[in-house]
């Protein structure tokens, strides 16, 4: 049973993996980077969807 439970929860540290503090950092900031500019662009494409949708309704009723 203990072996099992080892294997479960089976971990490297930065180090053993070959991370520096520099390369920890750089994959932090670039991963915070990316969603953050992730849901500001499908924040905007929803916008733009809604406006687009709203014009056409206008048109429409012309």
């Amino acid at each position: 049973m203990h072996l099992m439970l080892t294997h479960l929860f089976f971990a490297l540290t930065a180090s053993e993996m070959g991370l520096s503090p520099t390369i920890l950092a750089l994959i932090v900031v670039s991963s915070i980077v990316f969603i953050v500019g992730f849901a500001k662009s499908s924040r905007e494409n929803e916008y733009k969807k809604l406006m687009d949708s709203f014009i056409e309704r206008k048109e429409e009723s012309d």
